[in-house]
Protein backbone atom coordinates (compact mmCIF):
# COMPACT_ATOMS: atom_id res chain seq x y z
CA UNK A 1 0.00 0.00 0.00
CA UNK A 2 1.12 3.53 -0.74
CA UNK A 3 0.85 5.98 2.14
CA UNK A 4 1.87 9.43 3.18
CA UNK A 5 1.11 11.50 0.08
CA UNK A 6 0.63 15.19 0.69
CA UNK A 7 -0.37 17.46 -2.18
CA UNK A 8 2.08 20.37 -2.24
CA UNK A 9 1.49 21.80 -5.71
CA UNK A 10 -1.51 23.08 -7.61
CA UNK A 11 -3.82 20.57 -9.23
CA UNK A 12 -3.90 20.24 -13.01
CA UNK A 13 -7.21 19.32 -14.61
CA UNK A 14 -6.89 18.40 -18.26
CA UNK A 15 -8.92 16.63 -20.97
CA UNK A 16 -7.42 13.53 -22.57
CA UNK A 17 -8.59 10.96 -25.09
CA UNK A 18 -8.27 7.21 -25.50
CA UNK A 19 -9.27 5.61 -28.80
CA UNK A 20 -11.97 8.20 -29.37
CA UNK A 21 -13.23 8.14 -25.77
CA UNK A 22 -12.92 11.24 -23.57
CA UNK A 23 -10.85 11.00 -20.40
CA UNK A 24 -10.36 13.56 -17.66
CA UNK A 25 -7.15 13.72 -15.64
CA UNK A 26 -6.52 15.38 -12.28
CA UNK A 27 -2.90 15.46 -11.14
CA UNK A 28 -0.64 17.51 -8.92
CA UNK A 29 2.31 17.03 -11.29
CA UNK A 30 3.01 19.12 -14.38
CA UNK A 31 5.28 16.29 -15.59
CA UNK A 32 2.48 13.71 -15.38
CA UNK A 33 0.12 16.12 -17.14
CA UNK A 34 2.59 16.63 -20.01
CA UNK A 35 3.39 12.93 -20.49
CA UNK A 36 -0.25 11.90 -20.27
CA UNK A 37 -1.29 14.57 -22.80
CA UNK A 38 1.16 13.11 -25.33
CA UNK A 39 0.14 9.53 -24.59
CA UNK A 40 -3.64 10.15 -24.54
CA UNK A 41 -4.16 12.91 -27.16
CA UNK A 42 -7.53 14.63 -26.87
CA UNK A 43 -8.45 14.28 -30.53
CA UNK A 44 -10.85 12.47 -32.85
CA UNK A 45 -13.63 11.82 -30.34
CA UNK A 46 -16.36 9.51 -31.59
CA UNK A 47 -19.67 11.38 -31.64
CA UNK A 48 -21.63 8.44 -30.21
CA UNK A 49 -19.33 8.17 -27.19
CA UNK A 50 -21.30 9.75 -24.33
CA UNK A 51 -19.02 9.06 -21.39
CA UNK A 52 -15.40 8.34 -20.73
CA UNK A 53 -13.31 7.83 -17.62
CA UNK A 54 -11.96 9.82 -14.67
CA UNK A 55 -8.24 9.54 -13.84
CA UNK A 56 -6.52 10.87 -10.71
CA UNK A 57 -2.72 10.47 -10.55
CA UNK A 58 -0.81 12.03 -7.68
CA UNK A 59 2.96 12.06 -7.18
CA UNK A 60 4.58 11.18 -3.87
CA UNK A 61 7.55 13.42 -3.25
CA UNK A 62 9.22 11.17 -0.65
CA UNK A 63 9.85 7.55 -1.58
CA UNK A 64 9.73 4.74 0.97
CA UNK A 65 13.01 2.98 0.18
CA UNK A 66 12.37 0.32 2.83
CA UNK A 67 9.46 -1.23 0.94
CA UNK A 68 9.58 -3.68 -1.99
CA UNK A 69 10.32 -2.39 -5.48
CA UNK A 70 8.60 -3.92 -8.51
CA UNK A 71 9.93 -3.10 -11.96
CA UNK A 72 6.60 -4.36 -13.33
CA UNK A 73 3.23 -4.07 -11.57
CA UNK A 74 1.72 -6.97 -9.65
CA UNK A 75 -2.00 -7.25 -10.36
CA UNK A 76 -4.80 -8.23 -8.04
CA UNK A 77 -8.49 -8.05 -8.86
CA UNK A 78 -11.98 -8.95 -7.74
CA UNK A 79 -15.12 -8.28 -9.72
CA UNK A 80 -14.85 -4.75 -11.13
CA UNK A 81 -11.90 -3.78 -8.94
CA UNK A 82 -8.28 -4.11 -10.09
CA UNK A 83 -5.14 -3.10 -8.22
CA UNK A 84 -1.75 -2.59 -9.90
CA UNK A 85 0.96 -2.62 -7.23
CA UNK A 86 4.34 -0.99 -8.00
CA UNK A 87 5.80 -1.60 -4.54
CA UNK A 88 7.49 1.48 -3.12
CA UNK A 89 6.95 3.23 -6.45
CA UNK A 90 3.20 3.44 -5.83
CA UNK A 91 -0.05 1.80 -6.86
CA UNK A 92 -3.04 2.32 -9.12
CA UNK A 93 -6.64 1.33 -8.36
CA UNK A 94 -9.35 0.72 -10.97
CA UNK A 95 -13.13 0.69 -10.53
CA UNK A 96 -14.08 -0.54 -13.99
CA UNK A 97 -17.85 -0.17 -13.57
CA UNK A 98 -17.44 3.44 -12.47
CA UNK A 99 -14.71 4.00 -15.08
CA UNK A 100 -12.53 5.56 -12.40
CA UNK A 101 -8.76 5.24 -11.93
CA UNK A 102 -6.88 6.53 -8.88
CA UNK A 103 -3.18 6.22 -8.21
CA UNK A 104 -0.14 7.53 -6.39
CA UNK A 105 3.27 7.12 -8.02
CA UNK A 106 6.78 8.10 -7.01
CA UNK A 107 8.92 10.85 -8.49
CA UNK A 108 11.40 8.10 -9.36
CA UNK A 109 8.84 6.35 -11.56
CA UNK A 110 7.84 9.43 -13.55
CA UNK A 111 11.48 10.51 -13.99
CA UNK A 112 11.93 7.75 -16.59
CA UNK A 113 9.40 8.89 -19.22
CA UNK A 114 9.45 5.69 -21.27
CA UNK A 115 9.11 3.53 -18.17
CA UNK A 116 6.17 5.62 -16.98
CA UNK A 117 4.49 5.37 -20.40
CA UNK A 118 4.93 1.60 -20.69
CA UNK A 119 4.46 0.49 -17.09
CA UNK A 120 1.79 2.94 -15.93
CA UNK A 121 -0.03 4.70 -18.77
CA UNK A 122 -0.09 1.68 -21.10
CA UNK A 123 -1.28 -0.47 -18.18
CA UNK A 124 -4.09 2.01 -17.49
CA UNK A 125 -5.09 1.89 -21.16
CA UNK A 126 -5.10 -1.90 -21.30
CA UNK A 127 -7.07 -2.44 -18.09
CA UNK A 128 -9.55 0.36 -18.80
CA UNK A 129 -10.25 -0.46 -22.46
CA UNK A 130 -13.03 -3.09 -22.06
CA UNK A 131 -15.11 -0.84 -19.81
CA UNK A 132 -14.94 1.84 -22.55
CA UNK A 133 -16.31 -0.57 -25.17
CA UNK A 134 -12.90 -1.09 -26.77
CA UNK A 135 -11.02 -4.24 -27.69
CA UNK A 136 -7.27 -4.47 -27.52
CA UNK A 137 -6.16 -6.58 -30.47
CA UNK A 138 -2.77 -8.29 -30.39
CA UNK A 139 -2.02 -6.82 -33.80
CA UNK A 140 0.27 -4.37 -35.51
CA UNK A 141 -1.31 -1.74 -37.73
CA UNK A 142 -0.06 0.28 -40.69
CA UNK A 143 -1.93 3.09 -42.43
CA UNK A 144 -2.00 4.64 -45.88
CA UNK A 145 -4.51 7.21 -47.18
CA UNK A 146 -6.32 7.07 -43.83
CA UNK A 147 -7.02 3.35 -44.26
CA UNK A 148 -5.53 0.70 -42.02
CA UNK A 149 -4.33 -2.87 -42.43
CA UNK A 150 -4.20 -4.96 -39.24
CA UNK A 151 -1.38 -7.50 -38.85
CA UNK A 152 -2.39 -10.10 -36.26
CA UNK A 153 -0.07 -12.79 -34.92
CA UNK A 154 1.01 -14.63 -31.82
CA UNK A 155 4.13 -13.42 -30.00
CA UNK A 156 7.42 -14.30 -31.68
CA UNK A 157 6.08 -14.65 -35.24
CA UNK A 158 7.69 -11.43 -36.45
CA UNK A 159 4.77 -9.03 -36.33
CA UNK A 160 6.77 -6.05 -35.03
CA UNK A 161 9.68 -6.42 -37.44
CA UNK A 162 7.30 -6.70 -40.41
CA UNK A 163 5.20 -3.75 -39.22
CA UNK A 164 8.38 -1.67 -39.01
CA UNK A 165 9.56 -2.88 -42.44
CA UNK A 166 6.24 -1.77 -43.99
CA UNK A 167 6.50 1.59 -42.22
CA UNK A 168 9.96 2.04 -43.71
CA UNK A 169 8.36 1.58 -47.15
CA UNK A 170 6.09 4.60 -46.65
CA UNK A 171 3.23 3.26 -44.55
CA UNK A 172 2.43 5.19 -41.37
CA UNK A 173 2.89 3.17 -38.19
CA UNK A 174 -0.12 3.16 -35.87
CA UNK A 175 0.94 0.27 -33.62
CA UNK A 176 3.32 -2.67 -33.70
CA UNK A 177 1.73 -4.82 -30.99
CA UNK A 178 -1.55 -3.67 -29.42
CA UNK A 179 -4.17 -1.89 -31.48
CA UNK A 180 -7.45 -0.69 -29.99
CA UNK A 181 -10.61 -1.43 -31.99
CA UNK A 182 -13.76 0.67 -31.62
CA UNK A 183 -17.10 0.38 -33.36
CA UNK A 184 -20.00 2.70 -34.01
CA UNK A 185 -23.02 2.59 -36.28
CA UNK A 186 -20.98 4.47 -38.87
CA UNK A 187 -18.20 1.87 -38.95
CA UNK A 188 -15.06 0.57 -37.31
CA UNK A 189 -11.99 2.53 -36.26
CA UNK A 190 -8.56 1.54 -34.98
CA UNK A 191 -6.40 3.53 -32.60
CA UNK A 192 -2.78 3.55 -31.50
CA UNK A 193 -0.87 5.17 -28.67
CA UNK A 194 2.57 6.62 -28.06
CA UNK A 195 4.21 3.39 -26.93
CA UNK A 196 7.63 1.95 -27.65
CA UNK A 197 8.24 -0.45 -30.51
CA UNK A 198 9.30 -3.79 -29.07
CA UNK A 199 11.78 -5.83 -31.09
CA UNK A 200 13.25 -9.16 -30.03
CA UNK A 201 17.08 -9.38 -29.80
CA UNK A 202 17.44 -11.18 -33.15
CA UNK A 203 16.00 -8.10 -34.91
CA UNK A 204 19.50 -6.60 -34.82
CA UNK A 205 20.28 -8.80 -37.87
CA UNK A 206 17.86 -6.72 -39.92
CA UNK A 207 18.13 -3.37 -38.13
CA UNK A 208 21.85 -2.99 -37.25
CA UNK A 209 21.27 0.40 -35.62
CA UNK A 210 19.85 -1.53 -32.65
CA UNK A 211 23.35 -2.80 -31.85
CA UNK A 212 24.01 0.48 -30.03
CA UNK A 213 21.24 -0.39 -27.56
CA UNK A 214 20.92 -3.05 -24.87
CA UNK A 215 17.87 -5.32 -24.71
CA UNK A 216 15.93 -5.30 -21.45
CA UNK A 217 12.94 -7.19 -20.00
CA UNK A 218 9.60 -6.05 -21.41
CA UNK A 219 6.32 -6.01 -19.46
CA UNK A 220 5.60 -9.61 -20.55
CA UNK A 221 9.04 -10.76 -19.43
CA UNK A 222 10.60 -11.06 -22.90
CA UNK A 223 14.04 -9.60 -23.49
CA UNK A 224 13.66 -6.98 -26.18
CA UNK A 225 14.77 -3.66 -27.59
CA UNK A 226 12.21 -0.93 -26.87
CA UNK A 227 12.56 2.19 -29.00
CA UNK A 228 10.48 5.13 -30.16
CA UNK A 229 9.98 4.06 -33.81
CA UNK A 230 8.96 7.50 -35.05
CA UNK A 231 12.19 9.18 -33.92
CA UNK A 232 14.63 6.24 -33.99
CA UNK A 233 13.66 5.02 -37.47
CA UNK A 234 12.05 8.22 -38.78
CA UNK A 235 8.82 6.54 -39.91
CA UNK A 236 5.43 8.24 -40.20
CA UNK A 237 2.90 8.09 -37.38
CA UNK A 238 -0.87 7.55 -37.41
CA UNK A 239 -3.15 7.86 -34.37
CA UNK A 240 -6.40 6.48 -35.79
CA UNK A 241 -7.73 5.18 -39.10
CA UNK A 242 -10.47 3.10 -40.73
CA UNK A 243 -9.58 -0.61 -40.99
CA UNK A 244 -10.06 -2.09 -44.47
CA UNK A 245 -8.23 -5.43 -44.19
CA UNK A 246 -6.87 -7.86 -41.63
CA UNK A 247 -3.88 -10.16 -42.13
CA UNK A 248 -3.09 -13.25 -40.07
CA UNK A 249 0.67 -13.78 -39.88
CA UNK A 250 2.20 -17.21 -39.34
CA UNK A 251 5.78 -18.40 -39.29
CA UNK A 252 6.60 -20.58 -42.29
CA UNK A 253 8.47 -23.81 -41.54
CA UNK A 254 10.58 -23.46 -44.70
CA UNK A 255 14.25 -23.98 -43.97
CA UNK A 256 15.69 -22.31 -47.07
CA UNK A 257 18.11 -19.46 -46.60
CA UNK A 258 16.09 -17.04 -48.74
CA UNK A 259 13.05 -15.14 -47.52
CA UNK A 260 9.75 -16.76 -48.37
CA UNK A 261 6.16 -15.49 -48.41
CA UNK A 262 2.98 -17.39 -49.13
CA UNK A 263 -0.27 -15.43 -49.28
CA UNK A 264 -3.74 -16.98 -49.25
CA UNK A 265 -7.28 -15.95 -48.36
CA UNK A 266 -8.41 -16.30 -44.75
CA UNK A 267 -12.13 -16.69 -44.09
CA UNK A 268 -13.85 -14.89 -41.22
CA UNK A 269 -14.37 -18.02 -39.12
CA UNK A 270 -10.66 -18.88 -39.12
CA UNK A 271 -9.77 -15.26 -38.38
CA UNK A 272 -12.21 -15.12 -35.45
CA UNK A 273 -10.73 -18.27 -33.93
CA UNK A 274 -7.23 -16.77 -34.14
CA UNK A 275 -8.23 -13.39 -32.69
CA UNK A 276 -10.16 -14.84 -29.75
CA UNK A 277 -7.00 -16.65 -28.63
CA UNK A 278 -5.23 -13.29 -28.30
CA UNK A 279 -7.92 -11.25 -26.53
CA UNK A 280 -7.66 -10.84 -22.77
CA UNK A 281 -10.66 -11.96 -20.73
CA UNK A 282 -12.69 -9.39 -18.81
CA UNK A 283 -12.75 -9.47 -15.01
CA UNK A 284 -15.55 -11.65 -13.64
CA UNK A 285 -17.77 -8.71 -12.67
CA UNK A 286 -17.46 -6.95 -16.04
CA UNK A 287 -19.41 -9.03 -18.49
CA UNK A 288 -22.10 -6.64 -19.61
CA UNK A 289 -20.06 -5.75 -22.71
CA UNK A 290 -19.52 -9.28 -23.98
CA UNK A 291 -22.14 -8.93 -26.70
CA UNK A 292 -20.57 -5.71 -27.90
CA UNK A 293 -17.11 -7.28 -27.92
CA UNK A 294 -18.36 -10.26 -29.92
CA UNK A 295 -20.01 -7.93 -32.40
CA UNK A 296 -16.77 -5.98 -32.86
CA UNK A 297 -14.80 -9.17 -33.47
CA UNK A 298 -17.33 -10.37 -36.05
CA UNK A 299 -17.27 -7.02 -37.83
CA UNK A 300 -13.49 -6.78 -38.06
CA UNK A 301 -13.22 -10.41 -39.18
CA UNK A 302 -15.73 -9.70 -41.94
CA UNK A 303 -13.15 -7.40 -43.57
CA UNK A 304 -11.15 -8.85 -46.47
CA UNK A 305 -8.73 -11.25 -44.79
CA UNK A 306 -5.42 -12.77 -45.77
CA UNK A 307 -3.18 -15.42 -44.26
CA UNK A 308 0.53 -14.82 -44.74
CA UNK A 309 3.04 -17.56 -44.00
CA UNK A 310 6.50 -16.03 -43.96
CA UNK A 311 10.11 -16.47 -43.01
CA UNK A 312 13.32 -14.51 -43.51
CA UNK A 313 14.23 -10.85 -43.94
CA UNK A 314 11.31 -8.57 -43.00
CA UNK A 315 12.36 -6.00 -45.62
CA UNK A 316 12.06 -8.63 -48.37
CA UNK A 317 8.72 -9.85 -46.99
CA UNK A 318 7.44 -6.26 -46.83
CA UNK A 319 8.50 -5.70 -50.46
CA UNK A 320 6.37 -8.68 -51.52
CA UNK A 321 3.38 -7.69 -49.39
CA UNK A 322 3.41 -3.95 -50.10
CA UNK A 323 1.63 -4.07 -53.49
CA UNK A 324 -0.90 -6.63 -52.21
CA UNK A 325 -1.83 -4.57 -49.16
CA UNK A 326 -1.85 -1.35 -51.19
CA UNK A 327 -4.69 -2.76 -53.28
CA UNK A 328 -6.88 -2.82 -50.17
CA UNK A 329 -6.20 0.81 -49.18
CA UNK A 330 -6.38 2.18 -52.73
CA UNK A 331 -9.41 0.20 -53.87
Amino acid sequence: MTQGHRCTGRMHSIPLGMAGCPLHLRTDSATVAEIASDFFPATGFRTAQQSGAELTLLVRTHQDVSGPKYYFPIFRGRNQFVHADYGNDGSVWFDLKARAVSGIVSEHLIADVELFRCNVLAVIAGVLAPSLGLIGLHAGCVVRNGKAVLLAAASGVGKSTLTLALAMRGWSLLSDDWTFLAGELTGLSVWGMLTALKLLPDAVRYYPGLAALCPAPALNGEMSFEVDPWSFFGVGRAIHATPVSIVRLERSPCACGDSCVHVSRCDSEEMQTALFKEIEQLPAGINQGDGHRLSLIERVCALPGLKVRMNGNPAAIAADLDPILSEHVCG
